[in-house]
């Protein structure tokens, strides 16, 4: 079996290329484009590559488009008619309009390679910028020896995205023990250091629910006090409209002065009731996202203690803690 030379090779690509402008001229994209793909496949041109993106700009598939347009700017002979190479640059211009240009640029390691959804980025493309349709992706680095890098990449049609980063080398093997170090908590038990323990979230929820009843409790106790206060208004009014007081009242309105007197103490029980609550509901909440919030000391143990304190004015709570 013989093996096809450089030259019945380009003698191909030169055939499907002139198929792939028939289709092209007839307005059968499709075709045209499955035709320049074969032809780009088996030599690559700037020729080529200019009419396979004009025909993926008009195909609605921009990222492709670009890709092959740049290419056709960057290889076109010097002496190329200038008219030639205005219409491709206006047709990358429409292409990249359409999509986001990426520029990923690893400091440390120049070589890395770029994925965009699993599928490899050419070295080619790295080395300058490549194009990805708009929508949600996901941009990987990967360099032997080194830690993958992932991030998310979000693509607005006309956005440039400039990825400056670097890659973690990979944890060598530790010559003192001969076994691989696979994490920093590893490292940190073989050097003899204290492993730091996650942060337990088990303070901030129980104190945030605590708060939440507490909020609930003290709106109950304003409902009820407001009720209340209510009740007294409308008996005073009843009292002052039959004429009658409440200071040397007369026996027949003893009764109606001391449910008055009664209804009075319980408004201001529950106000009392309901302002404690708000108060323990605020501490509970601060006490939430400080805990939160607060930079832990690695040597010391978490502990949040809350103490009640009643006085004849009312009560009050106390947060003490360690974190």
């Amino acid at each position: 079996m013989s093996v096809p030379s450089e030259e019945s090779e380009r003698d191909l690509a030169v055939r499907d290329f002139e198929e792939g402008r028939k289709a092209h001229v007839a307005g059968r994209l499709e075709e045209a484009e499955l035709l320049y793909l074969r032809a780009w496949g088996r030599m690559r041109s700037y020729d080529i590559a200019a009419n396979l993106g004009q025909v993926q700009l008009l195909l609605k598939r921009p990222a492709s488009a670009a890709k092959h347009l740049a290419y056709s700017l960057r290889t076109a002979p010097p002496l190329l008619e200038p008219e030639r190479v205005d219409r491709m640059r206006a047709m990358l211009a429409e292409a990249k309009r359409q999509v986001v240009t990426v520029r990923v640029r690893v400091a440390n390691v120049p070589d890395a390679e770029v994925f965009v959804d699993g599928e490899r980025v050419p070295a080619e493309e790295v080395k300058r910028e490549f194009y990805v349709d708009p929508g949600q992706h996901t941009l990987a680095i990967r360099r032997t020896g080194y830690d993958e890098r992932v991030m998310p990449l979000l693509a607005a049609p006309g956005a440039r995205e400039e990825i400056t980063t670097e890659l973690n080398p990979k944890a060598e093997t530790g010559a003192a023990n001969g076994a691989a170090i696979g994490n920093a908590a590893t490292k940190a038990h073989v050097a003899g250091a204290r492993v730091e323990e996650p942060r337990s979230w088990v303070p901030v929820i129980a104190l945030g629910a605590a708060s939440a009843v507490g909020l609930g409790v003290a709106v109950g106790f304003t409902v009820t006090s407001n009720g209340a206060s209510a009740d007294v208004e409308a008996q005073r009014a009843a009292i002052l409209d039959a004429r009658a007081a409440c200071i040397d009242a007369p026996a027949a309105y003893a009764g109606a002065c001391e449910e008055l007197h009664d209804t009075a103490s319980r408004a201001d029980a529950f106000g009392n009731a309901a302002r404690v609550a708000y108060a323990a509901s605020g501490l509970l909440a601060v006490a939430a996202v400080t805990y939160a919030a607060w930079p832990r000391d690695r040597g010391a143990a978490t502990r949040v203690v809350l103490v009640p304190r009643l006085h004849a004015s009312g009560a009050e709570i106390a947060v003490v803690g360690t974190w």
